[in-house]
């Protein structure tokens, strides 16, 4: 009589089993890969059966993917967490964890878990101070009293770094190019689509064109600059456009001090100041719109005012007295040269220029942006206006470069005293 091995012994029993609890009889033909298959539902077969199963998941409203927090001079900021489990919390804890392919102390710095809450409640509301960098991977865990994790909960693609909104008109806005432009880089971040009403939910995504709630569909001059600042400054960039083509200054401040006009050329950047800053932070306001108004050729005490005011207003909309602004120069337009001739409208240029130079001179914490109109048609796409692919690669260096000089200056070499007795 022949005796039957141990080894197919043990696989006749794991095929009864299988059949019994798990799989359907048709799909035992191989024992053998089907065992395979299924060791991740023996394993919690056997998980639930010692009482030690997977943690619940947290449900996280608080942060989201692609969001970005304001750092601050410290070099870090606050990520606010906010989530539902499924039973009341005893403790809560949280980390940050940099994503693979960055690197440590470079593009930020992980952490170990610490606590941040003790809600006695299924609904958190708490803060982790994280570093500047990313991407980071938050992981937070619920814990009951006895100091076990009874929940978890993770979410991907959140960095501590710049916060920047742009305003403006169509040079603010998606009019650049011939199509939608993107970020090279990942870490460059915005707003979801939205144009006119805001949506219920806050949410962030890649910096593709084109940026809402700025309008048209072609490329804007953000995700550029985005790139450059990332790769200059390591940490993630998050940058929202508030342009509305064709407005100007004094459209602006018309709208700003008399919100219930109807005008839409600055109800956006109001709604962004006022409902995505707070949760984001800021470091600045980008402005790039003063071109438009060489059609009514203001005198430059006008458009000084005009621009004061306007920024006065922002100020208060977004709860910030000292809300610093980057101011672009542009006042180049040809078609308005050919219906003013080009005297008048050197004329008026100048006026523009030296009015936004007072503002910069008289409004604290207003910086330089920069020069544009040097771009001359070779930067410029087929309306002789508005900026090509190459243009905009321009701009995304001069704006990272003014906003570099204006917050990010380089340190100043030490003055050496004398060394010799004796000249």
């Amino acid at each position: 009589m022949r005796k039957r091995s141990l080894g197919a012994g043990r696989r006749r029993s794991e095929r009864v089993w299988l059949q019994r609890h798990i799989a359907a009889p048709e799909r035992m033909q191989n024992t053998r890969y089907t065992v395979w298959l299924h060791l991740p539902a023996l394993a919690a077969a056997w998980l639930a059966a010692a009482g030690l199963g997977a943690a619940e998941p947290l449900k996280l409203s608080s942060p989201m993917p692609y969001a970005v927090f304001q750092r601050s001079p410290a070099n870090s900021s606050r990520i606010p967490i906010h989530g539902v489990a499924a039973a009341p919390v005893s403790r809560l804890e949280a980390k940050v964890t940099l994503a693979p392919g960055y690197r440590e102390r470079v593009d930020g710095r992980s952490s170990e878990f610490v606590e941040i809450a003790r809600p006695a409640s299924r609904e958190f509301h708490a803060w982790l101070e994280a570093p500047a960098g990313g991407w980071y991977t938050v992981t937070v865990r619920a814990l009951d009293a006895a100091g076990g994790v009874v929940a978890e909960g993770t979410v991907s693609k959140v960095g501590v770094g710049e916060v920047f909104v742009a305003a403006g008109h169509s040079f603010c806005s998606n009019f650049q190019g011939d199509r939608p432009g993107k970020a090279e880089e990942d870490r460059v971040a915005t707003c979801i689509d939205w144009s006119t009403t805001p949506p219920e939910h806050l949410a962030f995504r890649h910096a593709d064109d084109p940026l809402r709630p700025g309008d048209a569909r072609r490329a804007s001059p953000w995700p550029a600059v985005g790139d450059v600042l990332v790769r200059q400054l390591h940490v993630p960039v998050l940058i929202i456009s508030t342009g509305i083509g064709g407005t100007t200054v004094e459209r602006w401040r018309t709208v700003a001090e008399n919100p219930s006009s109807g005008d839409s050329s600055y109800a956006a950047c109001r709604t962004t100041l006022q409902r995505w800053i707070p949760y984001t932070g800021i470091r600045a306001l980008i402005w790039f719109g003063n071109e438009n108004d060489l059609n009514q050729g203001p005198t430059t005490e006008v458009f000084s005012d005009n621009f004061r005011r306007l920024i006065t207003r922002a100020r208060a909309d977004a709860g910030i007295p000292n809300l610093p602004w980057v101011i672009g120069f542009d006042a180049y337009d040809p078609g308005i040269a050919e219906k003013i001739g080009p005297v008048e409208m050197q004329r008026r240029k100048e006026r523009i220029d030296r009015g936004a130079q007072t503002v910069l001179e008289t409004v604290p914490f207003t910086y330089d942006g920069p020069q544009t109109d040097d771009l001359g048609p070779e930067f410029r796409r087929v309306d002789g206006d508005h900026f090509n692919e190459a243009g905009v690669r321009q701009l995304g260096i001069r704006f990272a470069r003014q906003i570099t000089r204006a917050f990010f200056p380089p340190p100043i070499p030490e003055p050496q005293p004398p060394r010799e007795t004796t000249p």
